[in-house]
């Protein structure tokens, strides 16, 4: 006689469910009071669905440690019903910013504030169909919570390394990957585990590499990644802004990086294998020096001594295994006329937070190289679609390095002298955030206010908060298509070029004459206009992501037969939900503020 399924061994059937989805279980539990029971007492089924369907989890779960400890440790099923709840809340949020501009900025917020609990939720919205009814809001919003969410990651690892936490070097650098970066294998365990997996392939290629010298074991690190394709970049393509991203260089089967990133990963991978690499402070190109254990020479022969110096030896792993003797660096600086007392402190050691800083220089640097050289007419420069990764975003990143690692009060010479560094890059920051980033203002308090305590900026900076969380919370005030504004010739979502400088944009906004104050109207000389101030003026997202205030005559509607470039589509999304091939307009996804249009 056949068993019955309740007659099997628990064991068994604890190993036929785990094959069964969550909803089928469900349904099979529902049969008897015994399976009821099993599936939902069996911590191996849940952690097994907890395993399978959810492959990244916010830091706050230590979900590494759950999966390595004792099954019984944890109460699998409600953390998976919990998972189960975020993904339907993740939802809803996602819902409310798309159907008002009110409060979005709170929205978005709130569910970045789940953190990685949702981002296989995000990264199926930002690949829906091209079908879906609001498809490229549902994607450009997906797509910017998921970045808020990651900036704040960012962010919070340059908080813990300016105040002195252990802060591994290919997380510092990494940093500015999971800032400007998304994707299913963009975080930092993906860093971790790109180095982890080259420690484990040169540990199995050379089983005799523990009982090595140190000499002989740094140079054939070196090797090893010269051998796994880590060697550097071209001349050609020396500027790439690509080659600034230790993660990139390390998951991108062509590992291409600069001096500064190969030093990083060389470090990060020696120090795995039980070497002290670090980098070095040299002047224009970044070396590394590993130092020999105490009591031991670089050759590894037995040398006891009280001294806490240690033998060291200089490497450029981005050029080659041959160690760089002292002398020769000491002749490129005696070279570059620096002072021999001098040469210690280019000479030395530096920090992951020195490498990090550096490297938001060598980001502004390649940035403003690829700005200048894409330029177009009137200054209209759309190849940031095709850039990887962004240029702004990636700008962006460098202004929040600076000031997040901006100078210690010991270094530079006082607390007013360290906020004049900081408020530099103010500026920037509030400009790239009004325009591009507005739900980044729970960052800049969070983060940015705190530096300058007791200070004007302070002042200023909560003022600018609170405007800001007005702002979103305030209902926009309807525009009806009555009275004056009947004269109003264009609609909101059509699509135009400028007359005079030719470039493409998207109609987001209008008023019924010119809005802006005297001052703008002014230098913009808008009275020199055949139309003048009593036009009307329409707000246009351009497709070099600028907003700008365009007057009517200036507008020059595209012929039926043109379709939006790549450029437009990518950032309609903040306004529009769709482009209707039919009505050759963007479907509006901000009714509330123009319900005529």
């Amino acid at each position: 006689m056949a068993l019955k399924l309740v007659e099997l061994p628990t064991e068994m059937l604890e190993h036929i469910f785990i094959h069964v989805d969550p909803q089928s279980l469900l349904a099979v539990s529902q049969t008897s009071h015994f399976l009821k029971n099993l599936t939902r007492g069996s911590p191996l089924i849940w952690r097994h669905f907890c395993k399978i369907h959810y492959r990244t989890w916010a830091a706050h779960h230590d979900i590494a440690n759950k999966f390595a400890g004792p099954l019984s440790a944890v109460d699998w099923r409600s953390l998976y019903i919990r998972r189960v709840q975020v993904e339907r809340e993740a939802l809803h949020l996602l819902d409310c910013v798309l159907q008002s501009p009110t409060n979005r900025n709170r929205h978005i917020n709130e569910l970045a504030d789940f953190g990685f609990d949702v981002k296989e939720t995000l990264l199926k919205e930002i690949a829906c169909a091209d079908d879906t009814e609001d498809v490229l809001a549902r994607r450009y919003y997906a797509k910017a919570i998921l970045e808020r969410i990651q900036r704040d990651m960012s962010i919070r690892v340059w908080r813990d390394l300016h105040n002195g936490n252990d802060v591994a070097i290919e997380h510092a650098l990494g940093a500015y990957d999971v800032f400007t970066r998304i994707g299913p294998d963009v975080d930092f365990d993906t860093i971790t585990s790109d180095v982890n997996n080259l420690a484990l392939t040169l540990l199995d290629q050379n089983p005799g590499f523990p009982r090595w010298s140190t000499r002989r074991k740094a140079s054939l690190v070196v090797s090893f990644l010269h051998e796994q394709g880590f060697r550097g970049v071209s001349d050609t393509s020396y500027h790439a802004l690509r080659n600034n991203f230790i993660g990139f260089a390390l998951h991108n089967p062509a590992h291409e990086s600069l001096p500064l990133i190969s030093v990083g990963i060389f470090c990060a991978l020696a120090r795995r294998l039980g070497l002290d690499a670090r980098p070095c402070g040299f002047v224009f190109h970044v070396y590394c020096i590993v130092y020999a254990p105490k009591n031991y020479s670089l050759d590894g022969d037995y040398k006891p001594t009280s001294s806490d110096e240690r033998q060291a030896m200089y490497l450029d792993p981005f050029r080659s295994s041959d160690e760089v003797e002292m002398l020769d660096l000491e002749r490129v600086l005696r070279d570059m006329g620096i002072p021999a007392r001098e040469y210690e402190t280019f000479l030395a050691h530096t920090t992951a937070r020195e490498m990090v800083l550096r490297t938001a220089r060598n980001i502004m640097n390649s940035v403003q190289t690829i700005r200048q050289s894409n330029v177009g007419a009137n200054g209209i420069n759309s190849t940031w679609v095709n850039a990887y990764p962004d240029i702004d975003v990636s700008f962006y990143a460098s202004i929040w390095s600076m000031i997040m690692l901006g100078p210690r009060e010991e270094e530079s010479g006082g607390l007013s002298n360290i906020s004049t560094r900081r408020r530099q890059y103010l500026p920037y920051l509030l400009d790239h955030l009004r325009s591009h980033h507005p739900w980044d203002v729970s960052l800049l308090r969070r983060y940015v206010v705190p530096f300058f305590t007791n200070e004007q900026e302070r002042y200023r900076l909560d003022n600018f908060c609170a405007a800001m969380q007005r702002l979103d919370a305030r209902p926009a005030t309807p525009k009806r298509r009555c009275g004056n504004a009947r004269r109003v010739k264009y609609k909101v979502g059509q699509i135009f070029k400028h007359k005079r400088y030719h470039y493409e944009g998207i109609i987001t906004g209008w008023d019924v004459e010119c809005d802006a104050g005297e001052e703008w109207i002014q230098n913009m000389g808008v009275d020199r206009l055949d139309g003048g101030r009593t036009q009307s003026f329409y707000h246009v997202l351009v497709s070099d992501k600028s907003l700008r205030y365009v007057a009517e005559e200036n507008i020059a509607m595209v012929p039926e037969w043109h379709e939006p470039t790549d450029a437009i589509l990518t950032l309609a999304g903040r306004h529009f939900k769709r482009w209707d091939g039919e009505l050759r307009r963007f479907i509006s996804n901000i009714k509330e503020e123009y319900p005529d249009d």
